[in-house]
């Protein structure tokens, strides 16, 4: 379970880092006649970018408490 958070943070993050113009434009623009048109904003590149590493850091402290709590369920919630 663990390792699949990892996973889906590092896509995250990659994407997150990845440039949202081009991004847009290679998947998204072929939808409207007119992309130009639709291309979003400044700020909704920003926010899509801020929003993917914000996923991908909650994804990863997630894993890492995981991985650092199992034994404690796995004790029955018993602490060493």
């Amino acid at each position: 379970m663990g390792i699949f958070m990892v996973l889906i943070a590092l896509w995250l993050g990659g994407m997150g880092l990845a440039d949202q113009k081009a991004l847009w434009w290679r998947f998204q623009a072929r939808r409207f006649s007119d992309p130009a048109a639709n291309e979003p904003s400044e700020a909704g590149y920003r926010g899509r970018r801020v929003l993917l590493l914000s996923l991908a850091a909650l994804m990863l402290v997630m894993a890492v408490w995981w991985f650092t709590d199992i034994d404690y369920f796995e004790s029955g919630g018993l602490r060493d």
